[in-house]
């Protein structure tokens, strides 16, 4: 089986290593070893400086091509010289891998899209077609919106994802908004971005600025290409524009957020109009965020500020702006007694 083309190319005047990398063409093997005489001498390292690599697919296709001050070329560990046999029974020829330092450069998704790549540290793995970036990591992309930022960023070309871990900060390039978390995946072959925090006391931060929103849940999942935005697990709203506060267990709603985009929170749903002091409780919850209204249905529980009384019903309709509240459906009223 042929191997994956992987070239490294030097300013200094290395043209390429494929002969190396790949068992080809490189030096002949030494004659066996006399078992008294002495231990051989460890294969000496081999480290180039200003150099650029390139792995192709067989198509022809680039997967990634990066530019590093030094890299430093490691073996590939096999007890047959790299060669490994498939399921098939067939030699697989096993690259090593290069450990780079001072990155720049891009890696491609499946549609031939550009990504665009920063590192302080990395790794590049041809036979598993693997890419790992460390420290400070920055990867932008344009068609997507997005600019991240994470301490540790895995590219997996034939999975289409790409990881990220530590935190994870996500701008929007169109100045919109940003994210905060823990652990990203991003799946292009799905359009889909998954953010979460493994701690719950420490969820994920959204900050989208115009219309002024703050949300924090335990996971973020986003349809990149329909822009449909699930937020999962204690799921806390504030619109400080409209002196609003929501907290349930699920939100559906659809990115980019206008006056117009609708919230829908499911789960034990509380809202609290911080300007009159009414709260309303229920199974769900629908606000538009131009609106001064709450829509709430399922086992609704509605609080007048300054009133020791609770009216609940199947559905109520609370307006802030008028300071009023409609509670229908079976509806009845419970006093609580100093």
């Amino acid at each position: 089986m042929q191997p994956t083309p992987f070239r490294i190319v030097s300013s200094l005047g290395v043209a390429a290593l494929v002969g190396v990398l790949v068992g080809c063409s490189g030096p002949e093997s030494p004659p066996a070893r006399d078992p008294s005489s002495p231990e051989p001498v460890s294969t000496p390292q081999l480290i180039y400086e200003d150099i650029t690599l390139t792995e192709a697919k067989p198509d022809g296709g680039i997967l990634w091509r990066l530019e590093a001050r030094l890299a430093e070329y490691e073996p590939a560990e096999s007890a047959d010289d790299g060669a490994d046999r498939d399921s098939g029974g067939e030699d697989v020829v096993r690259l090593g891998s290069a450990h780079l330092q001072s990155i720049q450069g891009e890696f491609f998704d499946e549609d031939n899209r550009a990504i665009r790549t920063r590192a302080e540290r990395g790794s590049v793995y041809p036979s598993d077609r693997r890419l790992e970036l460390t420290g400070q990591v920055q990867v932008e992309s344009e068609r997507d919106n997005l600019r991240l930022q994470a301490e540790q960023v895995e590219w997996l070309p034939e999975e289409r994802l790409l990881q990220a871990k530590g935190q994870v900060h996500i701008e929007l390039l169109d100045q919109q908004g940003s994210l905060r978390g823990d652990r990203l995946v991003i799946d292009f072959g799905r359009d889909q971005m998954q953010l979460e925090n493994l701690d719950p006391s420490q969820p994920v931060q959204v900050e989208y600025q115009d219309p002024k929103l703050v949300l924090a849940a335990t996971r973020i999942i986003w349809q990149m290409a329909t822009g449909e935005v699930q937020a999962l697990g204690a799921v806390e709203i504030d619109a400080p524009e409209q002196t609003l506060r929501l907290r349930g267990g699920q939100l559906l709603t659809q990115v980019p957020f206008t006056e117009q985009t609708e919230l829908r929170l499911l789960e034990n749903v509380i809202g609290y109009a911080e300007q009159t002091g009414q709260e309303v409780a229920a199974q769900e919850i629908r606000w538009r965020i131009g609106s001064t209204q709450l829509q709430a249905t399922g086992n609704v529980r509605y609080r007048q500020p300054g009133q020791t009384l609770t009216v609940s019903g199947n559905e109520a309709l609370l307006d802030w702006q008028t300071n009023t509240a409609q509670v229908r459906g079976n509806s009845q009223t419970q006093f609580t007694v100093p």
